[in-house]
């Protein structure tokens, strides 16, 4: 009876850290990152501002936990684009592609990734947390890489970082209008870096 007591508590801590982590990111698509505060986040939520801080310690905290699950259903979405193609080299297509896809028009979620990333530190769980779900980003991109290049060890995780490092650029630059301008489109630098990789 106690242990069916005890999940029934945890069952509701975590339907509230959901429902939290779901309003910080209704907050974040309204007003951008510099939107979030915790204040904002309760109201959105229904609860009283020092009823978050139960859940989250503060508003790094919180930022940190809806970037990671952003970046969890990122590497989501990139998994099941890859496992619908027909071989590697279009795996890798289809990853890199969703990529592209699933950031498009997300830029509040895509400017707080950025300055979380570009902290100078984070808190040691909450870093492992981000840091957990860009591997997994980055692995999904790594099988394909692989099994298309035939690359190995120190040049196959290379090429995957310089492949990610691309992604975010042409989502940063796109994103920030200086693209266009430039005479390309996110896609048609995307297709010209895999074609090279598809010829190495």
């Amino acid at each position: 009876m106690a242990g069916a007591a005890e999940r029934r508590r945890e069952d509701l801590r975590d339907h509230k850290r959901k429902a939290i982590l779901a309003a910080a990111r209704r907050v974040c698509d309204a007003g951008g990152p510099e939107a979030l505060t915790m204040r904002a986040v309760a109201a959105e939520a229904g609860y009283a501002a020092g009823a978050v801080y139960s859940y989250f310690s503060g508003i790094d905290e919180l930022a940190i936990a809806l970037t990671a699950e952003e970046l969890g259903h990122l590497a989501r979405r990139m998994r099941e684009a890859a496992e619908k193609a027909g071989s590697p080299a279009a795996a890798l297509e289809a990853a890199a592609r969703e990529a592209l896809k699933a950031t498009a028009g997300n830029a509040p979620h895509v400017r707080l990734a950025g300055r979380l990333m570009s902290a100078q530190a984070l808190p040691a769980d909450l870093d492992r947390a981000v840091t957990g779900r860009l591997i997994a980003i980055l692995e999904t991109l790594g099988g394909p890489l692989r099994a298309a290049t035939g690359l190995e060890g120190e040049a196959a995780h290379r090429e995957i970082l310089c492949l990610a490092a691309l992604l975010i650029g042409l989502r940063v630059l796109e994103g920030s209008g200086r693209l266009a301008p430039l005479g390309y489109s996110a896609e048609s630098l995307l297709a010209h870096r895999l074609a090279g990789l598809s010829e190495a």
